[in-house]
């Protein structure tokens, strides 16, 4: 059968990033290209004049569905999808497979199909791959996707090799009930295989010896990181054939789709514009905003000055902020509009360099633009529980947590130690004070203990200038961070001059020369800074954030980390200089004020337990944004009027 669609390839990087032409009954479509997501024959929240006139040329529609509502009559009443919901471009259907195989416990999977009930009226339904094609070629569509069996990118070894031999065999009836009924319609195979490479390479080579239309990568983006997305999509597209389309599903946001492009990949679909704008984040070629935030209140330029879209055209950010503060259906529709004509704004950008050889340098600034400001990373395989070692964008090695993804130190760990914690608190002057007593230094968080080797470093110089001793007790309730950086002397070369110290901690629990000494308590620091003896001249608070680890950030906590400095000149440094971070440090007795910038932050944190140590504290230039602030309250709960009204009182904002 001659297939219904033509793909031409015009050009390829090095890399193996394409531009091309897709060829269907309903036009062409330049490639590479992103496809929005018209699930219910709608794109949320938009007409579909408005999708056209961002640029799109072929939309995603789902069968699930649209079996369920409105049903294969209506759409042999009318036509096809493309008269009911009055589109133009080209329509690409999902087979549904997804769908079912998310409802939890309400379908039975057998060789046969997918045997679920509706959710709306409860009446039964059996999804098979015959009855998957039967049901898209009723919709209409121009290319249809075989139904396969979609486990979460997690799952084990031997479950995903069942569930990928399973989707090859139903690939393979999925085409000959294509076959069996020309309508004139293009069929995809879709490559499983989860994260495991030899899958998806088994995978790869069975599909392709069959003469589908096109090829899907499937399975991704549904628990996996973002670096296995990467390594596995560049993985399988190398084992698609070159004269057909490739096309990864459900995925992403923009520097997803730079990426993809960058490993060869042509077609993209996600809800994430629609759904994001939802959430008040518009996408530009400045990165990620989030409009709702205070500081665009009055800000009269639009969301992107490069973008052509009417919003950009006809409406301020401080409009949009005004319409997204109060909730305003409004605000959702226009910035949909807006990163709808974004992402299509990026798929040209991305065509132009390839198709212009200047592909590697675009895809260089593309990165540098969109990556979210914590970086892109890539592991180096090293791992030990649920942290890895990864290599920054910048060049640096640092430990990862593969359950929240968050890196600690991401902009250089040695650097952020010394300017933030050592110099910032000023732990040198401090040890030049002689006395018998040792200047005691917490270290909440020891992690891969960078801020702790940092401290010891510094003191260990002063030699002679040095008139007191050091001790440092470290809190950690995983030690896995620290055994990976000590392992890995390349990444971490200043850990190596202190290897017996950290071997001891981490065998014994705590390492004693002369002057200097280091403890380690292992274990919940909520609970561990209870058995804290004595007091503590500085702090390096320095836990994961407080959307990763909120229980340390907490008013109560640092109330108690608070009474372990002592009266009359304890000093705190940490990284967050967030709103709810400093209101939390305010009112838990601190005297907070502002800290040095290092790396991407414009500004850290100070706080003290004695007015008069801070250098910079927050005055009533704070207190005025405080009052604008979108999330004014602490950390763990919202501002009530009597919080307020202790932090109105604090000592530091009074007026002498």
């Amino acid at each position: 059968m001659r297939s219904p669609i033509r793909y031409e390839l015009l050009a390829t990087a090095p890399s193996g990033a394409r531009a091309g032409v897709l060829h269907t009954r309903r036009g062409q479509t330049l490639l590479p290209t992103f496809m929005p997501v018209a699930t219910h024959a709608h794109v949320r929240g938009l007409t579909m004049d408005e999708v056209r006139d961002s640029g799109a040329t072929i939309c995603l529609s789902n069968t699930y569905h649209l079996l369920l509502r409105p049903g294969v009559e209506v759409f042999k009443h009318f036509g096809d999808v493309h008269r009911y919901m009055e589109w133009g471009g080209g329509v690409l259907t999902d087979s549904g497979g997804f769908q079912i195989f998310s409802l939890p416990g309400a379908r039975e999977i057998t060789e046969k199909g997918a045997q679920f009930r509706s959710p709306y009226d409860n009446h039964a339904h059996m999804l098979s791959p015959e009855t998957s094609i039967e049901t898209q070629q009723a919709i209409g569509s121009d290319i249809m996707m075989v139904l396969d069996v979609c486990l979460p990118s997690t799952s084990p070894e031997k479950e995903t090799r069942e569930a990928m031999e399973r989707t090859h065999r139903w690939a393979l009836r999925s085409l000959a009930a294509r076959d069996a009924k020309d309508t004139g319609q293009a069929v995809f195979a879709i490559v499983q295989g989860g994260v495991f490479p030899e899958l998806r390479t088994a995978s790869a080579g069975f599909l392709t010896q069959h003469p589908f239309d096109g090829f899907a990568i499937g399975g991704l983006a549904v628990g996996e990181s973002r670096e296995l997305l990467y390594s596995m999509t560049e993985h399988t597209a190398k084992l698609l054939p070159s004269d057909r389309p490739r096309y990864l599903m459900g995925v992403g946001t923009p520097i997803d789709l730079v990426e993809a492009v960058n490993a060869g990949v042509d077609m993209f679909d996600c809800i994430v514009p629609p759904k994001m704008a939802q959430q008040g984040y518009a996408y530009t070629f400045e990165g990620q905003i989030r409009i709702s935030r205070n500081e665009y209140r009055l800000a009269d330029e639009p969301l992107d000055a490069t973008c052509e879209c009417p919003v950009c055209k006809r409406y301020t950010r401080s409009y949009l902020r005004h319409l997204a503060h109060g909730n305003h259906h409004l605000s959702s529709r226009l910035i949909s509009i807006h990163n709808l004509w974004h992402y299509q704004a990026l798929m040209r950008r991305m065509r132009n360099a390839i198709l212009e050889g200047r592909w590697a340098a675009e895809y260089a600034t593309l990165r540098e633009l969109l990556a979210p400001k914590k970086g892109l990373y890539r592991s180096t395989g090293a791992k030990e529980g649920v942290f890895e070692l990864v290599t920054t964008r910048g060049g640096f090695r640092a430990v990862r947590h593969t359950g929240h993804g968050e890196i600690m130190h991401p902009v250089g760990p040695w650097e952020e130690a010394n300017r933030l914690y050592v110099d910032q608190l000023e732990l040198e002057k401090k040890l030049t004070v002689a006395s018998e007593d040792p200047l005691r230094v917490l270290d909440v968080g020891l992690g891969a203990a960078t801020n702790a080797v940092a401290a010891l470093t510094r003191a260990e110089k002063m030699g002679d200038a040095r008139r007191r001793p050091l001790e440092i007790v470290s809190l950690e309730i995983d030690l896995a961070p620290l055994r990976l950086a000590i392992a890995d002397p390349e990444g971490f070369p200043f850990l190596q001059p202190w290897k017996h110290a950290v071997e001891a901690v981490l065998s014994e629990g705590r390492w004693d020369s002369p002057s200097l000494s280091w403890r380690v308590l292992e274990g919940d620091a909520v609970k561990l800074v209870n058995e804290l003896d004595g007091q503590f001249d500085i702090v390096f608070f320095d836990p994961f954030s407080p959307d990763s680890n909120p229980t340390m950030w907490t008013v109560d906590f640092l109330r108690e980390i608070r009474s372990r400095t002592p009266r009359e000149g304890g000093l705190l440094a940490t990284y967050s200089a967030a709103t709810p971070t400093r209101v939390s440090l305010l009112l838990a007795g601190f005297y907070v004020g502002h800290g040095l910038s290092t790396g991407t932050k414009g500004e850290t944190t100070v706080a003290a337990s004695a007015s008069g140590l801070v250098q910079q504290p927050l005055g009533q230039r704070w207190l005025d944004r405080w009052q604008r602030s979108s999330a004014p309250g602490p950390h763990g709960g919202p501002l009530t009027s009597e919080l307020e009204l202790t932090v109105r009182a604090h000592p530091q904002f009074k007026v002498s």
